[in-house]
């Protein structure tokens, strides 16, 4: 079936992660998405309990320890032919990433997935599980996995975004 831009849209919860230098020790992750002109507009509201790295400064969810942070980004569909596989960006400088949206039932679940190549002899590969609500039915969750381990993407690497204290 067709992606729907309109019944994706809305808020989204992080649940689960395959853990990434950017989002290093994010806790209470959601996705706001709307539309924007032609585009998909994407706001990210991240609550950031430990950063641990100087250089995480420079990037997008730089922020003290506990303090809710914000990032804007835009998505868009690179090929009408390939439904859900938008390219979205976060920063003015950053280039477009892939996203691509391997499974959705639109009201409770998401499975993302984004490869980047870095070179010539490196990959970074990102996945999350997003849901509508700050849980997920674990027969989904079981699903999504056995999901990413049929596409060769792996689920082992996998882990829970903490919720603790989210607002």
């Amino acid at each position: 079936s067709l992606f729907d831009f309109f019944q994706y849209l809305g808020k989204w919860y992080e649940l689960y992660k395959l853990p990434n230098l950017f989002e290093n020790k994010q806790e209470c992750v959601t996705a706001n998405y709307s539309i924007k002109a032609d585009a998909l507009k994407i706001n990210i509201n991240v609550c950031v309990r430990r950063i641990n790295m100087a250089f995480l400064r420079f990037l997008l969810f730089f922020s003290r320890d506990g303090k809710t942070v914000f990032a804007v980004g835009d998505a868009y569909r690179k090929d009408d032919s390939k439904e859900a596989q938008l390219s979205v960006k976060f920063t003015g400088a950053a280039p477009y990433a892939p996203y691509w949206v391997l499974d959705t039932d639109y009201t409770s679940y998401s499975l993302v997935f984004s490869c980047e190549q870095l070179g010539k002899l490196a990959h970074a590969k990102f996945v999350w599980i997003l849901s509508r609500t700050p849980t997920i039915d674990p027969a989904v969750k079981d699903k999504l996995f056995k999901r990413l381990e049929k596409d060769g993407i792996g689920s082992s690497g996998l882990k829970t975004t903490g919720r603790s204290g989210c607002k």
